[in-house]
């Protein structure tokens, strides 16, 4: 990934606040989408150690928390994500706990070095996304040449049911006008973030389901997945 952030871009920026219901009571606070900080880089992967890998269906499926090489790769992947000062992260106003968060890149088409892992858990699932977006075709049918990417969205569990996963999703935008992004598309592999991503504004750029997907490749069967499909999902910046 050689896409830098821009230097006048002030780190860390807020992009977006919302409204919605506390975790202590029904009582309507204020909460707010920024950039992660730096400080905050171990503790955000610590978050998606202990809610994405147990949540995500495809993780959850391959009980990929038991085959410790695709553990340490996902979390060295998100590693480099956190360098970019792209990572958004969601807080309650006066609180400093990790209500939610998104794992952001930037997808260029003049990147040509292949990403390699070994782990066979994390190859099956990096393996499934990375041919859902192939087949979507974005940057041709988007007419971009770059957009925002992400591989790794969770709320936290006190903090579900707010419609939070939607709102680090349409932070994306502000975010991505900022740095000079024209469109966000993601591979969504779970209803609660495809329906998220729809409250959002995203369309469907490409949908396969995990039965046909189990026809593609061998390796991409996952017991007892109750999401019906995987879904490309992708927004202008306008």
């Amino acid at each position: 990934m050689t896409w830098k952030r821009p230097e006048h871009i002030p780190y860390p920026s807020v992009w977006h606040t919302f409204q919605a219901k506390d975790t202590e009571s029904d009582q309507v606070v204020t909460y707010r989408v920024q950039d992660l900080p730096e400080e905050r880089f171990e503790e955000a992967i610590a978050h998606m150690m202990e809610y994405f890998v147990y949540d995500e269906p495809t993780c959850r499926a391959k009980d990929i928390v038991n085959e410790q090489q695709s553990v340490d790769e996902i979390a060295d992947l998100w590693r480099e994500f956190v360098k970019l000062r792209l990572v958004l992260v969601c807080f309650k106003e006066g609180s400093d706990e990790i209500a939610g968060m998104n794992m952001l890149y930037v997808s260029q088409q003049s990147d040509k070095e292949e990403y390699q892992c070994k782990g066979s858990v994390w190859r099956c699932i990096y393996d499934l996304v990375d041919y859902t977006i192939k087949k979507a075709n974005v940057y041709e049918r988007y007419g971009v040449d770059k957009y925002l990417g992400a591989m790794g969205l969770s709320v936290a569990p006190n903090y579900r049911g707010r419609g939070i996963a939607t709102e680090i999703l349409r932070a994306r935008i502000p975010l991505c006008k900022a740095v000079g992004l024209p469109l966000t598309s993601t591979c969504f592999t779970a209803i609660g973030s495809q329906v998220a991503a729809a409250k959002a504004g995203y369309e469907e750029t490409y949908v396969v389901s995990y039965e046909d997907m189990a026809k593609v490749d061998e390796r991409f069967v996952f017991p007892n997945i109750t999401t019906k499909y995987v879904k490309c999902m992708s927004k202008r910046v306008e």
